[in-house]
């Protein structure tokens, strides 16, 4: 026996399950790798924007300062030239945008606001500094940690040196992201998306394995005689289409062996009463019961009917075989019918003199020819002359007519016999199916000739009808196609609905 972990993954929950799993978890995946290009790209738009943003605030603050410093050389009495007043200003539009801003000389010293604000160094690298044009740097100054610098600038007259306005905003204030707290949320969700299918792959297995372990249970009961088994269908998914066809097979599967073990049983009794017959009747020539000569003639008489009985039984069970297995072979010719039919009538005319019956054959001239198979079609016209002629008591009348149809030909054979009860005329191309049997075990009838005539007509492309009342006779009717026959798969069926 496997282990348990082989089984597992051998079973089709198991497989159901590790499929469902790996297809979630690339999901996820997927998922996280374009979610992940999204953040990356909108927190560089952002960052570029928040940059965009604090330079321009920047060189509109190195405005502000440039004109507070040009009225307080103009006006020296205005207190806005104070260097407090200046500090003033920074941190006040410092807390504005966020951020810390100093004014810096060309070496690098702060010279406003004192005291120094906590993130701004004492001293700045001179190459962070803007040299005629606004400079922006990202860079660590030991304070205020990975800060964003905007170096502007200023236009001071009357200076030997230049100055500088340095705004400082720390670098994760420049761009306020959540990516952490995303990327987080996005493990949460992607968590809980992974237990929500493993709960539905679980569930999903269950739903298709339930019933597939009742087909399977039926199938084996089916399997080992328990032909009465059936499962339940529900809903109208495949399972249930399934579920149909497995109900469908089973009682494909009873009829059929109801229909074999009957078809054993007609078998066996339509031999083994002539046999019966054969042997009584032998025994007693072999053994000179019979003295008389009429006696031993009537015996012979018996035998050999019961012998020729015996032969059309076993002719018509081997045609019926033929005819299942699919291997009856048709050679389909052009046939004219008015002839064809002449033909028959005038084969059969003295076995209907004998019986004191007229036949007659009735034609019309304008029947196109037909494609068909000439010899299988004389069997089903035989046969259906010969009941005609046997169940049409003496002095009564046979009819074989032909005549055109638009699709082909139309052949009918009637007689003015007894007729056929309507109970019967349902079954009356079933196999064994007769017709009063003591009548038919009279005349030799083994309920085998109409079913063979249905069988074979079948293989023709045509139709076989029978219509009848009880003291006017019967008609049959067979119809032909015009051209020739298609050949149907050997136990092919429709699917069912």
């Amino acid at each position: 026996m496997a282990s348990g972990e082989g089984s597992f993954f051998r079973s089709l929950r198991g497989r159901f399950l590790f499929y469902f799993l790996v297809l979630s978890v690339a999901s996820l995946f997927l998922f996280g790798a374009f979610f992940a290009a999204f953040v990356w790209r909108e927190k560089n738009r952002e960052e570029n924007d928040a940059r965009s943003e604090l330079v321009e605030q920047a060189e509109e603050m190195a405005r502000d300062l440039e004109l507070a410093f040009g009225l307080g050389q103009k006006f020296p009495e205005l207190p806005i030239a104070n260097i407090e007043r200046v500090a003033q200003l920074l941190r006040l539009e410092g807390q504005l945008i966020n951020a810390v801003s100093a004014v810096v000389d060309e070496v690098g010293d702060v010279i406003a606001p004192r005291p120094l604000p906590v993130r701004v160094p004492r001293q700045f690298d001179p190459s962070l500094l803007a040299n005629g044009s606004t400079m922006t740097h990202r860079a660590d100054l030991g304070l205020a940690g990975d800060s964003f610098l905007v170096a502007v600038p200023l236009n001071v007259p009357s200076q030997p040196s230049y100055y500088n306005l340095v705004v400082v905003k720390r670098y994760e204030d420049l761009v306020p992201t959540s990516s952490s707290g995303l990327l987080r949320y996005v493990v949460i969700a992607g968590g809980a998306a992974l237990i929500l299918s493993i709960i539905l792959a679980l569930y999903l297995s269950g739903y298709v394995l339930k019933p597939l372990r009742g087909l399977s249970q039926a199938a084996w009961e089916l399997a080992h005689g328990n032909l009465d088994r059936r499962v339940e269908v529900t809903g109208r998914d495949e399972i249930s289409e399934l579920s149909r066809y497995f109900n469908y097979m089973a009682e494909r599967i009873q009829t059929s062996t109801q229909l074999q073990k009957d078809f054993v049983a007609n078998v066996s009794h339509e031999i083994r009463t002539p046999l019966t017959s054969i042997e009584g009747f032998s025994q007693a020539l072999l053994d000179d019961m019979v003295e008389s000569e009429e006696d031993k003639r009537r015996y012979l008489t018996i035998i050999s009917e019961d012998t020729a009985r015996l032969k059309r039984v076993l002719e018509q069970l081997l045609a019926l075989s033929r005819i299942d297995a699919g291997v009856w072979v048709l050679h389909p010719t052009p046939l004219s019918i008015a002839e064809y039919v002449r033909a028959l009538g005038e084969k059969l005319a003295p076995q209907a003199g004998d019986k004191g019956v007229e036949l007659r054959v009735e034609t019309q001239p304008d029947i196109p020819p037909v494609e068909t198979d000439g010899d299988t079609l004389g069997q089903v016209l035989h046969n259906l002359l010969d009941n005609a002629i046997k169940f049409t008591p003496e002095g009564g009348e046979v009819v074989l007519s032909a005549d055109p149809l638009p699709g082909g030909a139309r052949i009918q054979v009637r007689d003015t016999g007894q007729g056929i009860p309507a109970e019967e005329l349902e079954h009356i191309f079933d196999r064994f199916a007769r017709v009063e049997r003591s009548r038919s075990q009279r005349y030799g009838g083994s309920g085998l000739g109409l079913a063979v005539c249905r069988e074979l007509l079948n293989l023709l492309g045509g139709r076989i009808s029978v219509w009848s009342q009880p003291g006017k006779g019967t008609v049959f009717t067979v119809e032909l196609p015009p051209g020739p026959p298609d050949i149907p798969p050997a136990g092919g069926r429709e699917r069912p609905s």
